[in-house]
């Protein structure tokens, strides 16, 4: 067991023998700045003023080594072997959000593409979530497991909880949910959880970039500016492996004709894809492409890891300053991933 002291909040807090330094922190109310979970997205990186950490293997990802050797860790993966004081700003949650656990039950379920469900859940009567569009919740499984799920639907949609599942294996909770969970099952969630969601005091225009479902944060958000007749101008780059990834093409297309201001870029990976005349290639450089200077836009990406480290190591040489990057890192929960021995996106 050691303590922890926050800089310059001065906040203490204690983590376990073989708990990370943020799962610590969050089991203890602070909410340090984080997204992936999985040391890929660099998000929590933080500077170890005194005390020494270490990582359960070998330095991940999302930290180089010059970064470690300056003093930075991803707190995410740091086990702490001494009491550590360490340089961290605390972020304050949505001022109108309140985190819950509650249990809901799935309304119905709708495929989207050949491995990606539509689950739509149904909160109880008496129990309201309030969110803002970008965020995500936490399915609780047995033995304190968890799975995290972005919400495809915006606030002003209504009642029911809309995500978008992609099927990540054939025998876990992913699988379940195409194979064997029926209407009416029920669930517990947590949440609404993160910091992604669209600033609205900004004046620049919105570049999103979204890998995968990682498009299913950004929904919400084009859905709740639609619904509140907000003007600004948006771009949305999304890129998928083949055509069928871009389940909403048509409502894109159409929302792209009907609403001044937006423009819908789809990507597709595959080059040998079919896909009408769609532009292919990786979705983050179609945006570099396009954009070659970012310092004049907000840039909210979200979908896998090595897609959300591209941009970060490429936006800054484009000019983008750190505090208009907003970023969601999806990856498989630390469970699912020590089970496929491999990196990969939250479902």
């Amino acid at each position: 067991m050691a303590q922890v002291t926050l800089i310059p909040s001065g906040q203490d807090f204690t983590v376990e023998s073989g708990e990370t330094v943020l799962a610590a922190a969050l089991r203890a109310g602070l909410n340090l700045p984080h997204s992936c979970k999985g040391g890929h997205c660099a998000s929590c990186l933080a500077r170890i003023l005194s005390g020494e950490i270490a990582y359960g293997g070998e330095r991940p990802a999302g930290i180089t080594s010059e970064e470690a050797g300056a003093g930075l860790a991803l707190l995410c993966q740091a086990r702490a072997l001494t009491d550590l004081r360490v340089e961290a700003r605390e972020v304050q949650p949505a001022p109108d959000v309140e985190v819950k656990s509650l249990p809901c039950r799935i309304e119905r379920k709708e495929l989207l593409a050949p491995d990606v469900m539509a689950v739509f859940l149904r909160l109880p009567a008496v129990e309201e979530l309030h969110y803002r569009a970008g965020q995500y919740l936490d399915v609780m499984l047995s033995q304190g497991r968890r799975r995290s799920f972005s919400i495809a639907s915006a606030p002003a949609d209504g009642r029911l909880l809309e995500l978008h599942v992609r099927r990540a294996s054939t025998t876990g909770f992913t699988a379940q949910l195409f194979d064997s969970l029926r209407d009416g099952a029920l669930l517990r969630i947590e949440g609404p959880l993160g910091q992604f969601w669209l600033r609205g005091e900004s004046p620049r225009p919105a570049l999103m970039v979204g890998g995968g479902t990682g498009y299913a944060p950004l929904r919400a958000m084009l859905r709740q500016l639609v619904a509140t007749g907000d003007r600004r101008q948006v771009t949305l780059y999304w890129g998928a492996h083949d055509a069928d990834g871009l389940y909403e093409h048509g409502w894109l297309r159409a929302l792209e004709r009907e609403r001044p201001g937006f423009r819908y870029r789809p990507v597709l990976s595959d080059p040998q894809a079919p896909g009408a005349g769609l532009r292919s290639g990786l979705v983050h450089e179609a945006v570099l492409a396009d954009h070659p200077q970012l310092s004049g836009f907000d840039v909210y990406a979200s979908g896998p890891p090595a897609m959300i480290e591209a941009i970060r190591a490429r936006a800054a040489a484009a000019g983008l300053p750190r505090e208009q990057l907003f970023f969601d890192s999806f990856d498989y929960a630390p469970d699912t991933l020590a089970k496929l021995g491999t990196q990969g996106m939250r479902p």
